[in-house]
């Protein structure tokens, strides 16, 4: 009767790591795609291929190998399981909860920030007045009584920090009934419309058109 052969040892190793290179394959998919489909074209073959991992590391080891050949079967299988848990666990995660967080991220991020430091701004010129009874006559006032760190006086699209990206738009406090229609602050730079931020003692964020 003919002999089967038996699997070559460092064959389970090597499919386990075919399978754990096809993720850089998967993930411009999913990126791209953000659908089932496409991925489980990718993920499908990636668990096979870990699950035969395992498989062939079972057979090499119930032949009750010794030395660098148990060595390789053993670490064929663990690999093809961590790789088979790994696609199992990584591409349902990655479809249903990380991708659609992207979606939500800003389209502007930059703007965003800039937003956000405006509104810090806005928050600590009411500290000020409420501590000097006046408002800044130039912002960087505000660095020097330690109410914000420097960097917060430039926009982040403003390559050259050569002068502040804010500045005040009135002299005086507006009243409090107004905080949600009187800009406080207004911004230099304008995006690709030309429009620039503004906010609001309230500190809520608008835009001026030019």
């Amino acid at each position: 009767m003919r002999k089967v052969p038996r699997p070559f040892p460092p064959l389970p190793l090597i499919l386990a790591l075919v399978s754990a290179s096809l993720f850089f394959v998967g993930i411009p998919v999913m990126d791209r795609t953000r659908a089932w489909g496409p991925t489980l074209l990718i993920a499908i073959p990636a668990l096979l291929l870990g699950a035969v991992a395992i498989a062939l590391s079972v057979g090499i080891l119930r032949s009750r190998p010794s030395g660098a050949r148990y060595g390789l079967a053993m670490t064929g299988g663990i690999a093809g399981g961590l790789v088979v848990v790994f696609w199992a666990v990584m591409v349902p995660m990655l479809l249903i909860v990380a991708l659609p967080a992207r979606e939500m991220d800003s389209p502007h991020p930059r703007i965003e920030q800039s937003c956000d430091q405006m509104k810090i701004l806005a928050r600590q010129v009411k500290t000020f007045h409420r501590e000097q009874g006046r408002l800044p006559v130039k912002l960087e006032e505000l660095v020097d009584k330690g109410l914000i760190a420097s960097h917060l006086l430039y926009d982040p699209r403003q390559k050259r920090r050569d002068a502040p990206s804010y500045r005040l738009a009135v002299r005086e406090m507006p009243p409090k009934d107004q905080w949600s229609t009187v800009p406080l602050l207004e911004g230099r730079i304008p995006d690709k419309n030309g429009n620039r931020l503004i906010v609001y003692p309230n500190e809520t964020c608008g835009t001026v058109t030019p």
